[in-house]
């Protein structure tokens, strides 16, 4: 009953001061990442001047190749995040803001990823840390623990290969779960795989239209 959930100030201080950029942060909630981006980007800013430039030279050629307006709206807002090197990612978002967040990221002009655990799978975009937000995730058949194989794949984003030598990851305690719950999956197993491959009529017909047997 007395548990008091501080702000990312400190969190935020510790990763930056112990010099553990660029960092994932992991959330449940696509509109979690925006408002904890635009929260950040309000009290701090993380790139250095020349690192702007650089910013806006990719968002310039970025806003050629895709034809948007910028000027107000959805996309000055990413904007004015993106150039103090903050950012967040969820599927969500329009295919190019998208893309230019990830050639950012890949270039080091992000320091700091606000980001569903859609960004943990299929991209090859680690980082130096990473924050896993919840141990704990609201899901369509009501609020569950993390598995074993969700943690590791958000985990296993900390570290990048040939630049660290051994990556952080940082997980933000709740009134639910703490120290115990976070032992217990870092050092749990990976789930077993299990297909999910249902094979139908109607497959075998669409098959047949273009293989023979």
């Amino acid at each position: 009953r007395n548990f008091k959930r501080r702000d990312d100030t400190e969190l935020l201080n510790s990763i930056i001061n112990d010099n553990n950029l660029p960092a994932l942060y992991f959330c449940f909630s696509r509109k979690l990442t925006e408002s904890k981006a635009r929260s950040t980007a309000r009290n701090r800013s993380l790139t250095s001047k020349d690192e702007r430039k650089q910013f806006e030279d990719i968002w310039q050629q970025a806003k050629g190749e895709f034809q948007f307006n910028d000027e107000r709206g959805a996309m000055a807002d990413l904007h004015d995040i993106l150039e103090r090197g903050i950012g967040y990612h969820h599927a969500g978002m329009l295919p190019q803001q998208k893309e230019i967040v990830e050639r950012l990221f890949s270039k080091a002009l992000i320091k700091l990823l606000y980001t569903t655990e859609t960004f943990a799978m299929g991209i090859n975009m680690p980082a130096r840390s990473t924050v896993i937000a919840s141990l704990s995730k609201r899901t369509e058949r009501g609020h569950r623990p993390l598995m074993a194989s969700e943690f590791l794949q958000m985990a296993g984003r900390a570290g990048r290969r040939g630049l660290d030598t051994q990556g952080y990851v940082v997980t933000v305690q709740s009134r639910f779960e703490g120290v115990r719950e976070a032992a217990q999956l870092a050092t749990s197993p990976s789930d077993p795989l299990v297909s999910q491959f249902t094979p139908s009529y109607g497959m075998v017909l669409n098959l047949l239209q273009r293989h023979d047997l």
